[in-house]
């Protein structure tokens, strides 16, 4: 037995139980916590790699060993007194999965199964109150405002829903690493084999699931190598991670118009994490590691101008709105985690609000009208929203000195 392996059999820590959602796969989801994909196997006894949603996995509670993040030249100042807030558990413990709020941000949607109940889709109201019950509906991929649903029936076909007259269809794709567009046009990803990871080639196809009833003729997008579909920037418009050609040195970060053109590259890295559209789709934020000095840390593109701005922290990051980024600065050994808001335009940092314990899984999202975070909590395993508070005065990044002068 490895010795990652026996560390997480044998070590406080221990494992957490995880249930698949769509999307995820087994080199993710290893990814994810610092794992190989052999190690991920063994942990639960998994022959092959195929994973089924609503399937229970056995997940360290944290990386056994998480890249380390780049330097960086400015630190943040100790948690402010009174800033920490407390959370409305709205979950039993060990509650739930694929957590999306609601459009009009009142309620979550969880993939859960309650004790006696099935495996599904519930929702759940932000302010705590008794859950609004079963959405009758089996594990699915929802669209970002819960118009559009797709629900894997099999290792390569899954139905799709339109909740507005509850049409349907069926579509060529299991329902993992796939992504809804706003308009309800739909991309997945097929993947074909290699002899590494970051060799894999990665096709994308997408369609109108509700033409006619069916889905005719997938238009395929441009092959990537070991990379993944993020998801939609618009109606027409992809975003892509990957390598061009299978012998680049650095993967990129595309975009690739589906009614034509060649791939846009947005930005290069050696390993791309933590991308997120914002939400009018006009910037990008993403992570690079395991790159050259000076080519790694955290930055947002502009998805028209490509200008790319290098960001004052390093951490987890999701979207408020346009121009604004909340943030959990990385910042390990500490017992609990920390808010910031980032001004993407100016790189003013705000302090928002210290939580009460760590987020689990960095399994968190951000309320639509940007005034709410719900997370999964570390410690009970339960689901908590947190109400956000006004912004307080910027702190002050110092800036860098530059190299230090050589001895004499």
């Amino acid at each position: 037995m490895s010795g990652v392996l026996t560390a997480l059999l044998c070590g406080q820590a221990l494992a957490a139980t995880y249930v698949v959602k769509p999307g995820d796969t087994l080199y993710s989801l290893a990814r994810s916590v610092g794992l190989t994909v052999a190690q991920l196997q063994a942990l639960n006894q998994l022959t092959g790699t195929d994973l089924k949603v609503g399937q229970t996995l056995e997940l360290p509670a944290g990386p056994a060993q998480p890249p380390a993040p780049p330097a960086p030249t400015e630190t943040l100042p100790p948690p402010m007194p009174g800033t920490a807030r407390p959370a409305v558990q709205v979950s039993r413990p060990g509650c739930c999965a694929n957590v999306q709020w609601t459009a009009d941000s009142t309620q979550l949607i969880v993939l859960d199964r309650p004790a006696g109940g099935e495996p599904g889709l519930y929702r759940i109201p932000a302010d705590g109150s008794a859950p609004a019950g079963f959405l009758d509906l089996s594990p699915a991929l929802l669209s970002p405002d819960g118009a559009f649903a797709l629900q894997p029936r099999s290792a390569s076909s899954a139905t799709a829903v339109r909740f507005s007259d509850g049409a349907r269809a069926a579509v060529p794709t299991s329902g993992r690493d796939a992504a809804w567009s706003p308009q309800g046009a739909l991309a997945w990803s097929t993947y074909g084999t290699a002899d590494r990871d970051d060799w894999i080639p990665l096709t994308v196809f997408v369609a109108d699931p509700f033409v006619n009833g069916s889905v005719a003729a997938p238009r395929r997008l441009p092959t990537v190598y070991g990379g993944r579909l993020v998801g939609w920037l618009n109606g027409t418009t992809v975003l892509l991670t990957g390598r061009l050609t299978r012998t680049d040195p650095r993967r990129s970060l595309v975009s690739v118009n589906i009614q034509g053109g060649p791939p846009q590259v947005l930005a290069e890295g050696q390993m791309f994490s933590g991308v997120r559209v914002s939400p009018d789709g006009s910037r990008v934020v993403y992570r690079v590691t395991l790159d050259m000095p000076g080519r790694n840390g955290m930055f947002v593109v502009g998805t028209e101008d490509r200008r790319v701005t290098p960001l004052p922290l390093f951490g987890s990051a999701r979207w408020q709105d346009p121009g604004h980024l909340l943030m959990v600065p990385f910042e390990p050994g500490q017992p609990s985690q920390r808010l910031v808001q980032l001004d993407v335009e100016s790189g003013e940092v705000r302090p928002l609000l210290t939580l009460q314990d760590r987020i689990a899984h960095d399994d968190w999202q951000v309320a639509p009208d940007g005034l709410r975070v719900a997370y999964l909590s570390q410690t009970s395993r339960a689901l908590l929203v947190l109400p956000l508070p006004p912004t307080l005065p910027p702190i002050p990044i110092p800036a860098d000195p530059g190299p230090a002068p050589e001895a004499p």
